[in-house]
């Protein structure tokens, strides 16, 4: 690829750069992206090799051999395609003859484990569970990835071999579902396949694959009350077009609407893209952690079903139910999050889709890493209260590396290894500059070809430069994202000021005719800030979060004085802050220093006791990013901390 945009969504205003025109070059990403390819994606193929853990990539050898014990979660086939994937993008970015030859073999694998018609999920093949016969089945899941991952391959390498086995299982899945059987519409539990048939239409040019796409969205709530359908739990109880909230399971449902957002650029279906921008604006403004953070319950209902309530499990919560200690945030939730947003910033170009990108990145999208890389976590509370922590399905008190939902770790490892391909959007004779931290940028615009580059220690300096090292002879516009956290904004082309007022998220268009040297200084306001919810969010009522960019901060157990916990501490409303460079486990991290209100610890047996006097004095703390914690030994945390008052 020669790093010209992707010739693809006509109707979106944005068009990400080919994978090959954005690279990482330093600090906090590049970093990261080094340690899923040292690290984490070893981890992952690993689990996926022992039978014990609910991805295994056995269940396709036992196929080709003929026969044998599916293992795993029926979700297994594409939780493995999503290993592949991540394998894919970091080659893509750094060869690596080891990775590639392991790739090739599970390629050789996979073929040999489809089924003659195309039909391809190892967790029917080899039970007795019969096709297409329950939803839960996820064999629509395990095909979108699939799809995602033939079109990445064929991409990366020029090669057919995946996107062939895609087709033909795609075929199939046309001939299946076509007809529009109605006992056939309920299925698509997770719909991945929505992202990947649209995937697939781009590229192979085949439109009955985005129209098949389509159809999964119309069969959304198109049959409510047709037996197998699980209503609000996969977003069929009500069709999407007529949906006004974000319900039911916080993956299937930011998959339905990336899915459609998809289409949307596509088909330019206004009806659709409202539909999809007020459920965004629900979960956001509504439903989303400060984490960035996106399905509060391990076990929800839906208020809207009759006759009686209809438990959803992974779920959405009621309108600012966001409780901390039980926080759901299931780490495939939290991504998917991100996915649907930078879906919504191609098609908008506004600068609040970002904004929600970065919030996830930088904490929830990322705590369920451990910083060594090579353990993970399904669940990110907000509060962990060590030996007397509520633990529900998929909780755990410390990180693993194998796990009975494996969902969340390959899911980690490709959206880091991919992150550079969100970094940057162009269109016409523009770039839109998303994501900061040191980065190349190399593609073509509509008059020529632009190259940047970005220095820049973010989101532990706020300071950015932009050093232009080639441009067409002709006007370009660059648009730098002003975050809606950076209160103070700062901007310099060749050290004159420019003016960046303004309220909220937003970009800040500079246009003129650009030569190789010139630069542009960004500097944004990284001090740290005490926030607070809105007072509908009953459960942090008088408690208080810090972040200082788009970092959120916690205090974790093991920086307090030994015989002090986290629930005998308050943070002053005027409490001041000292950047300090973290060390050991934590170096190349900034923390936070800073004094907080001690507060005598409950001492009474009874429920509940008279008011008494709390000053116990002051001691200092150290809060760290909300990523980090749960890497040490005395891993009780806290986002929310009591006010002092």
């Amino acid at each position: 690829m020669d790093g010209s945009p992707t010739p693809i969504s006509r109707h979106a205003r944005l068009r990400r750069p080919a994978d090959t025109a954005v690279r990482w070059t330093g600090g906090f990403w590049a970093e990261k992206q080094d340690l899923v390819r040292t690290e984490s994606i070893i981890s992952v193929l690993d689990a996926m090799e022992d039978p014990e853990n609910a991805a295994w990539f056995g269940n396709f050898r036992a196929v080709a051999a003929g026969g044998g014990t599916f293992r795993g979660r029926y979700w297994s086939d594409g939780d493995c395609y999503k290993a592949l994937e991540s394998i894919l993008l970091l080659t893509d970015v750094s060869p690596d003859a080891g990775l590639t030859r392991r790739l090739d073999a599970y390629i050789e694998t996979i073929a040999a484990a489809q089924e003659d018609d195309g039909y391809l999920n190892t967790q029917i093949t080899l039970t007795d569970l019969g096709r297409w016969t329950d939803i839960e089945h996820h064999e629509m899941y395990n095909l979108g990835h699939l799809f995602t991952t033939a079109c990445l391959h064929h991409q990366v390498t020029g090669t057919r071999q995946l996107l062939d086995i895609a087709i033909r299982a795609a075929d199939n899945l046309h001939d299946t579902f076509t007809p529009r059987d109605p006992d056939l519409a309920r299925f698509g539990f997770n719909p991945s396949q929505i992202m990947g048939l649209v995937e697939l239409y781009r590229e192979t040019g085949e439109a009955r694959y985005l129209a098949l796409a389509r159809l999964f969205v119309e069969n959304r709530g198109a049959h409510p009350d047709r037996p197998g359908n699980n209503g609000d739990q996969s977003q069929a109880r009500v069709p999407l077009l007529d949906e006004t909230e974000a319900v039911g399971h916080a993956v299937t449902g930011p998959y339905l609407w990336a899915g459609a957002a998809d289409i949307v650029m596509e088909t330019d279906e206004a009806p659709l893209m409202a539909a999809i921008t007020r459920i965004w604006e629900d979960s956001t403004f509504r439903k989303m952690y400060i984490t960035g953070g996106i399905g509060a319950l391990h076990k929800g209902t839906s208020e809207r079903s009759h006759p009686r309530y209809e438990q959803i499990a992974e779920a959405y919560g009621r309108p600012y139910q966001l409780p901390s200690d039980t926080a759901y945030n299931e780490t495939c939730a939290n991504i998917a999050n991100a996915m649907w947003s930078w879906r919504m910033l191609q098609l908008t170009g506004e600068a609040r889709y970002a904004d929600v990108i970065e919030q996830v990145m930088y904490n929830t999208g990322l705590s369920g890493l451990s910083l060594s890389g090579t353990h993970f976590t399904y669940s990110n509370p907000l509060r962990f209260n060590g030996a007397t922590q509520f633990i529900g399905n998929n909780d755990s008190p410390r990180r693993w590396t194998r796990w009975t939902c494996y969902c969340c770790p390959p899911q980690v490892t490709r959206t880091i290894a991919g992150l550079h391909r969100w970094a940057y959007s162009t269109a016409g004779n523009a770039v839109w500059v998303h994501l900061y931290g040191s980065n190349t940028l190399d593609t073509g615009l509509g008059a020529g070809r632009i190259a940047l580059r970005q220095v820049s220690e973010f989101p532990w300096s706020g300071d950015v430069r932009l050093c232009v090292e080639d441009a067409p002879d002709s006007e370009v516009t660059l648009h730098l994202r002003i975050p809606g956290w950076s209160a103070v904004t700062s901007v310099r082309v060749n050290g004159e000021q420019v003016d960046a007022t303004g309220e909220g998220p937003r970009y800040l268009a500079l246009t003129r005719r650009w030569t190789t040297g010139d630069q542009i200084d960004l500097t944004l306001d990284l001090r740290p800030r005490i926030l607070a919810a809105r007072p509908e969010v009953e459960e942090v009522r008088n408690q208080v979060a810090v972040m200082a960019g788009p970092v959120v901060y916690c205090l974790e157990g093991a920086d307090l004085p030994e015989g002090v916990t986290i629930n005998e501490v308050a943070l002053p409303a005027d409490a001041t802050f000292k950047t300090v460079a973290g060390e050991g486990l934590f170096a190349g991290i900034t923390l936070l220093r800073t004094a907080m209100a001690r507060r005598a610890g409950w001492s009474s047996p009874a429920l509940y006791a008279p008011l008494v006097a709390n000053d116990a004095g002051t001691l200092p703390v150290t809060l760290i990013p909300y990523f980090a914690w749960n890497n040490r030994d005395d891993n009780t945390m806290a986002v929310w901390l009591p006010l002092k008052g």
